[in-house]
């Protein structure tokens, strides 16, 4: 266990749901795919989410519309807000704006030797790391860094890592999570990152890159292995799974709303660029976050729109359901996870609210 994420309560605005082993019971929810409803304190838009397992249970880190960052225990419904050093802070040019303060609105994160570790950025902002506990700054930026287009941390064996992909000048890194050493550059022939995805199979850790195309990399045998582009629009938003009994899928939402599913070839020589079935619609609006995850036996996609709704997919090729209402304004960010073994799915945006799914009960 991890002692020190463990706080007094700083912000408590009502648990919606009574806790029981080993699931989740639902309490006072009209609707019963919603298990909890918890609004940020600061009052202002969530413009990511990231989750990491805190030892006794997940530990959802979010970003504002202010720039700052807060984490939030669902178990207990505690939000914390968790200031940062500022990260421009070894740049020359940092004393000219004493009064500077982070921007945010991207955000990973990674447990190394027993701390959480924050990866985050902005669109006028450079990825920096931080001890997430104590603010701590372990690399920071410059101001003649690029800008963020996406972070996410990888998945599979070895050190934690993050990698990061910045907007107008597509830089492609990978950074490890001590921020001892410089980032390695991957080559990268996209001019602006949107979006960034990655999973750990067959050993492999993955990286989906997504802009203009999608661009798949294996990390552990540093190669792209394939690059997809959808029929029309750029790509909002990436995912990396399996379908059952298949090939590794990378699935990718561009726009007007389309969903996109491509199989990964173990072949160099299959240059098949062809979908695996015609892209999937459903939502009303451009497509903003995407996440998946395996719920019995069906591999599913989470999608947050312009639209104010969450859609469930299933990947082999149809909308599950109707939307997932409740949202006020577009929802910017969509992650799935577990909490006391039930598969869930976390959706918050403009309301400043993160409403968390039940996906069983969505089949």
């Amino acid at each position: 266990m991890n002692r020190q994420l463990h706080h007094q309560p700083t912000h408590c605005h009502g648990l919606l749901i009574a806790l029981s082993e080993p699931a989740l019971t639902l309490s006072r929810m009209s609707d019963a795919r919603l298990l909890l409803s918890s609004e940020i304190p600061s009052m202002t838009a969530i413009t990511d989410l990231a989750v990491v397992d805190a030892g006794s249970g997940p530990l959802v880190i979010c970003a504002d519309s202010n720039g700052h960052a807060w984490t939030w225990d669902p178990l207990q419904d505690v939000w914390q807000k968790r200031p940062l050093a500022y990260a421009f802070a070894e740049d020359p040019l940092a004393a000219q704006y004493p009064d500077a303060e982070n921007e945010i609105d991207t955000v990973a994160a990674a447990v190394s030797n027993g701390r959480v570790v924050l990866a985050a950025g902005d669109d006028e902002q450079a990825p920096a790391l931080w001890d997430l506990e104590s603010g701590k700054l372990l690399r920071g930026t410059t101001y003649e860094e690029p800008y963020t287009g996406a972070i996410a941390a990888v998945r599979g064996e070895g050190a934690p890592r993050f990698v990061t992909g910045s907007q107008y000048v597509g830089r492609l890194q990978v950074w490890e999570a001590s921020g001892q050493t410089p980032p390695e550059e991957l080559p990268n022939d996209q001019y602006d990152i949107t979006s960034l995805a990655t999973a750990s199979i067959d050993g492999r850790s993955l990286v989906a890159v997504g802009g203009d195309c999608i661009d798949v990399w294996d990390l552990t045998r540093n190669e792209q292995l394939a690059s997809f582009s959808p029929y029309d629009g750029a790509v909002q938003a990436v995912s990396l799974a399996r379908l059952t009994d298949r090939r590794p899928i990378v699935a990718a939402a561009a726009e007007p709303g389309e969903l996109y599913v491509w199989e990964l070839s173990e072949d160099e020589d299959d240059e098949d660029d062809e979908p695996i079935h015609d892209p999937i619609t459903g939502h009303e609006d451009r497509i903003l976050a995407m996440d998946t995850a395996t719920v019995g036996d069906r591999l599913l996609a989470v999608t947050a729109a312009e639209d104010e709704s969450v859609r469930i997919w299933d990947l082999a090729g149809a909308a599950i359901g109707v939307p997932l209402i409740g949202h006020q304004g577009s929802v910017e960010a969509v992650l799935a996870t577990s909490l006391r073994g039930r598969q869930v799915a976390l959706s918050a945006g403009r309301d400043g609210r993160i409403r968390v799914w039940d996906l069983a009960a969505l089949l």
